[in-house]
């Protein structure tokens, strides 16, 4: 454990208790240095109540036992400002009040915990890792409801944090430099976050897939040791609660003791927060660094590339081992590829772009494809695409751990880079997409991978892509244990990225022959060439195959 200040608790040590007040377990708070009160909805937002009020406590009734929706309702915000909820349930052997309770949670979208596994499926929550603990805040629901005393303990084991600083000055800017508004929930949670500063800047960073928002932060602190004025440089994401606390879990777990402290960055567990559907999670900002995608435009991505695979996922990397339970081709057709679509608006180019084949046909192949009886799985980032690889100096830096997964290919993240680069890299690229298509393909027919060195000619402006492309196959190529595995994975890479919903250029054309107009239309016009090459890998490894038969 961390080392700890003696004594040190943060002073909210009041109890709100909603209806019933057992005299047992007041008793016992009062013991433990907490103070009990009768709380009732008009008066939690008044001033101060949620500022010194740690916990409160429902009760559900034996003769109502849908009635705690109501309370769960009026309630439910006290988890924003960190205040935890504790729920003593219908404890009566005819009422089944605790299934009950867990149905109402589902369905009201809010955290629980006090359940045992085997009731989880009362939650009716959607699919989601189950291998990440239910973080605080959060409804607790009382494992004995009769027993005070056992209450009384449960609260003094887990004290809340910091409330919301509503002295904190928050400002935040978008992407075109406007003053942006957050909503109430991640107002209150940046509060939180940055209870000891004076003021917090927030500077969006360019728009991705996420649907967390990221900004450069600069934390301006109230009372500093130092007294200087001088601001701290951090990372802010603010997203759905579930995948905050994904992402927080895989930092502290999987990331932090495997990779170089330099190589990512680091967490700053003070300031992470969760609230009632939103969450914060804060790090060290990786200062003087660029994006892979840029390093890689202007020739220098092969030493990046190299250090990435040799030195920053290393740990991971020998930690793989031989499987032969994992079947690669049935991995790539039922998971990557799983209930994916061409949306709408790029179907409609498909023919016009060159491609023959409908999604259908190409999952279908990749599932029939003879792959190799066995695979090199381990731990992989997940999402190691053109913008989540920062360069400085000659060190790559990870960021962005949220869908790190264990037990995949590990040929997954050397694929992910690959079609990543392609995607990010070309987005700004003046030529059309034929041209582009028709400078790439041949790094796309069965024999570059098999023995091509992929050359090209220094001064085709898509020199840079064949560079890194050759540095990455010959780390993936380490991590194959049969031929072409890495091609089926790198085409069913390039098809995923091709069914991403959103439509980059709507209201646009987008045609083949003609360069894109715009950056927006560049990207879309990448999208669809994805599909157009992810097509032309099965299709070329199918033939290869027909031909040595």
């Amino acid at each position: 454990m961390a080392i700890p200040l003696f004594g040190k608790v943060i002073d909210r040590k009041r109890v709100g208790f909603v209806g019933e007040m057992p005299v047992d377990a007041v008793k016992a708070l009062k013991e433990r240095g907490y103070e009990s009160y009768a709380l009732i909805a008009e008066e939690l937002h008044a001033d101060g109540v949620l500022d010194t009020t740690g916990s409160i406590v429902l009760t559900q009734s034996a003769t109502d036992l849908q009635g705690i929706r109501k309370l769960l309702l009026r309630f439910a915000d006290a988890l924003i400002h960190d205040c935890r909820i504790y729920v003593r349930h219908a404890d009566d052997p005819v009422a089944d009040g605790k299934t009950a309770l867990l149905h109402i949670l589902g369905t009201l979208g809010l955290p629980a915990s006090g359940f045992r596994e085997d009731e989880r499926i009362h939650l009716l929550e959607p699919p989601g890792d189950e291998s990440v603990p239910v973080y605080a805040p959060f409804v607790h629901i009382v494992e004995v409801p009769g027993d005070g005393v056992a209450l009384a303990n449960t609260i003094t084991a887990n004290p809340p944090g910091h409330p919301p600083n509503k002295h904190l000055k928050i400002e935040v800017i978008d992407e075109d430099g406007k003053a942006e508004t957050l909503s109430s929930e991640r107002e209150l949670l940046v509060q939180r976050a940055f209870w000891n500063c004076k003021l917090v800047r927030l500077f969006a960073k360019t728009d991705g897939l996420s649907p967390a928002a990221a900004y450069e932060g600069f934390a301006y602190h109230g009372e500093n040791i130092v007294a200087g004025e001088w601001p701290y440089r951090v990372m802010v994401k603010i997203g759905p609660r579930r995948d905050v606390a994904r992402e927080y879990y895989k930092y502290r777990n999987i990331f932090l003791e495997n990779v170089p402290f330099h190589l990512g960055p680091r967490l700053r567990v003070d300031r992470c927060v969760l609230g009632r559907s939103c969450g914060v999670i804060v790090s060290d900002f990786v200062a003087n660094a660029q994006t892979i995608r840029d390093v890689a435009r202007k020739g220098r991505g092969v030493a990046a590339i190299a250090s990435l695979f040799n030195v920053t996922l290393v740990a991971w990397r020998r930690a793989a081992k031989p499987n032969r339970d994992l079947k690669l081709n049935e991995f790539l057709a039922d998971t990557v590829l799983a209930e994916r679509t061409i949306p709408a608006h790029r179907q409609a180019r498909m023919a016009n772009f060159g491609s023959k084949l409908p999604l259908s046909h190409l999952v279908q192949a990749i599932r029939e494809a003879d792959i190799g009886d066995e695979v090199l799985t381990g731990t992989v980032h997940g999402d190691l695409h053109a913008t989540n690889v920062l360069v400085r100096m000659h060190d790559a830096v990870i960021i962005d751990l949220e869908r790190i997964e264990q037990g995949w290919p590990l040929l997954f993240d050397t694929a992910s880079l690959e079609a990543g680069l392609f995607i990010d890299g070309f987005i700004k690229d003046k030529r059309s997409p034929k041209a582009i298509l028709t400078s790439v393909t041949r790094l796309f027919e069965a024999q570059a991978f098999d023995h091509d060195d992929h050359h090209c000619d220094p001064t085709d402006p898509s020199a840079w892509f064949f560079e890194c492309a050759r540095q990455i196959r010959m780390q993936a190529i380490q991590m194959e244990r049969s031929q072409y595995q890495y091609a089926w994975v790198l085409a069913a890479l390039f098809i995923k990225k091709a069914c991403q919903e959103k439509n980059f250029a709507e209201g646009k054309r987008v045609a083949f022959r003609a360069a894109p107009r715009n950056e927006r239309v560049g990207r879309e016009a990448i999208r669809q060439l994805a599909y157009v090459i992810g097509e032309k890998i099965v299709s070329s490894l199918t033939a290869s195959k027909e031909t040595l038969r």
